[in-house]
């Protein structure tokens, strides 16, 4: 069985397996993490580095490592895929009607891109019995070139380049059950998350969000007492620096048991908590997305990535989606080899996935190039019977296939003209679409989270109780800002219950809360002074919904994307649903 070595280069780790390569049952023979050197790579994108290169051929070295075909596999936003259904065709002749389809399928010229796809499923029944879902991914060359380049000062050969949302899903879509299951591959910056059911990808989005703001709030927090961000990862791993719900309202389903040794600590397990929200809003959202256009919800989610070694992050999903999540620790049909121990295999998920189904982002020159090498002299002998047998047919049939020729020429040139008004008209409905779903994207870029202001003033005005006073108002773009006087806690609480109600607005923190004594100038029915008033004070920050969007509101598919965080450009029209 030929080996060959899956890579994922992040941007904290440089993941590497050396396994099987497309075996049915692969095993996985080492594995290693090491270190990602600063400034190597942005996007998924590399960058010229000596250090890179370094640690990759140190890491070979030190576990041993002496396979030289290697496949990486890529995440990036610039990675931009679009699901499709196909009518039924022969396996070998899908390839052919994609290429052919392509500007129907993505509205913008992908001549600098290099294109692939994955077979999702065949329908087996319904309307759509017999097509084929199918995911089209494009990549651009100079991503897949800067791929190439450091397989070569690393002394490999790249055979393949994967994309992680399609390693991810060939590696888990053995675990899927007949219920839908989320797998949420939670890195520093960026966040893929894929529902399976029965075998195939129902969804997949990926967020620009993960644990790089709390882990850098743990840097900084000096109840924590961590150096940097290094340290600070490595005490995450080990102890919860999290509580396991975002707030009081949090149904808590997973109980916290962790104990905090003073108040200080309390607020900075809490200050760490609140960088993850924009995740688990995020996560959440896809979450109803898919659970509004399916009849059977998400019942089960599984972390993997950077996010499994979050210490707590699985208890604290699981309370605030309502969904029981638990780290990613197995995988059908893979083996690892005995003498490497079980490792941690969330850590691995898509390097084993790479080596098992890749899209494979390399040209057809490329790919036949490597063809050409490795098999040369069985090529060179099936040529030559072939062109020996080739030309004893023409020699015998030459005249005849001539004239056919000629004829089907004749044939071909009277459907041509037949068909050019046709075309011309196709180019104008297809220059016209073009235009309009351009001039729709350009619209939506002019919206601002802040054009839900007067929304939330309405709601204001007519929510909030007579007797309680706004003594400032300020607005950003995403936030406004504002201090309220209540007569007691009660009340204040009241509001800030109310505030979170508010349909104009996505999120509400309270920033401060006091209660306040001041001196006034008031005669009883004795005519002495009484001097003392008490209120409630407080700060809230209120977050807008983003781009305009308010609750209830229809989405179209730009806005739809921009919500969930779409990868690339040509995701606006969506992936599944």
């Amino acid at each position: 069985m030929a080996k060959v070595v899956s890579i994922e280069v992040g941007y904290s780790f440089i993941k590497i397996c050396e396994m099987d390569y497309k075996a049915k049952t692969p095993r996985v023979y080492r594995f290693a993490m090491v270190p990602t050197p600063l400034n190597v790579i942005e996007d998924g994108y590399l960058k010229e580095s000596a250090g890179l290169r370094t640690a990759i051929k140190e890491a070979l070295f030190r576990n041993k490592i002496k396979t030289k075909k290697v496949i990486f596999t890529v995440a990036s936003s610039k990675i931009i895929n679009r699901e499709v259904m196909l009518p039924p065709v022969k396996p070998n002749m899908m390839e052919t009607m994609i290429k052919a389809n392509l500007k129907d399928y993505f509205p913008i010229d992908l001549g600098d891109h290099e294109v692939s796809h994955v077979v999702l499923e065949t329908i087996r029944e319904g309307d759509n019995a017999g097509k084929t879902r199918v995911l089209l991914v494009a990549a651009e060359k100079v991503l897949v070139a800067s791929y190439e380049a450091l397989a070569q000062s690393c002394g490999l050969t790249l055979i393949d380049l994967d994309f992680v949302g399609n390693s991810i899903y060939q590696a888990v879509k053995k675990e899927a059950s007949k219920t839908p299951s989320m797998i949420l591959k939670i890195e520093e910056n960026q966040t893929i998350i894929t529902v399976v059911k029965d075998n195939n990808m129902m969804l997949q989005r990926s967020v620009n969000y993960g644990i790089e703001e709390a882990i850098h709030e743990v840097a900084v927090n000096a109840a924590f007492d961590v150096m940097d961000d290094q340290d600070a990862w490595e005490l995450i791993k080990r102890r919860c620096c999290i509580k396991v719900a975002l707030d009081l309202d949090t149904r808590v389903v997973e109980p916290d048991l962790e104990q905090d040794d003073d108040m200080e600590m309390t607020q900075a397990r809490i200050n760490v908590t609140r960088t993850l929200a924009p995740l688990i809003n995020s996560v959440s959202r896809v979450v109803d997305f898919y659970n509004s256009r399916n009849p059977e919800h998400i019942e089960q989610a599984y972390i993997m990535g950077m996010g499994g070694d979050m210490s707590g992050l699985s208890k604290l999903l699981t309370n605030e989606l309502g969904i029981k999540t638990n780290v990613f620790r197995k995988l059908e049909g893979i083996v690892w080899h005995p003498s490497m121990g079980d490792g941690d295999l969330f850590n691995y998920v898509a390097c084993i996935g790479a080596s098992m189904a890749p899209v494979n982002f390399l040209s057809g020159e490329k790919q036949q190039k490597q063809k050409q090498e490795t098999n040369s002299s069985s090529l060179a002998v099936l040529l030559g019977v072939f062109f020996v047998v080739a030309s004893a047919a023409l020699t015998a049939n030459g005249y005849i296939a001539y004239q056919e020729a000629k004829e089907e020429q004749k044939r071909l040139q009277g459907l041509e003209s037949t068909y050019i008004p046709a075309e011309q008209i196709y180019q104008k409905y297809t220059a016209m679409q073009s235009l309009y779903e351009n001039t729709l994207i350009g619209h939506l870029m002019t919206n601002r989270p802040n054009d839900n202001i007067l929304s939330f003033i309405s709601e204001l005005e007519e929510k909030l109780p007579a007797d309680v006073s706004v003594m400032e108002f300020s607005s950003n773009d995403t936030t406004a800002t504002l201090r309220v006087q209540a007569s007691d806690k009660d009340t204040a609480a009241g509001i800030i219950q109310n505030l979170r109600n508010f349909t104009s607005l996505q999120y509400v923190a309270v920033d401060s809360i006091q209660e306040v004594q001041e001196e006034v100038d008031e005669e009883d029915a004795d005519g002495e002074e009484t001097a003392l008033r008490r209120y409630v004070e407080f700060t809230v920050s209120c977050t807008y919904y983003p781009n305009g969007y308010l609750p209830g509101q229809e989405l179209t598919s730009q806005l739809e994307t921009q919500l969930q965080g779409g990868t690339g450009a040509a995701q606006a029209e969506g992936q599944v649903e």
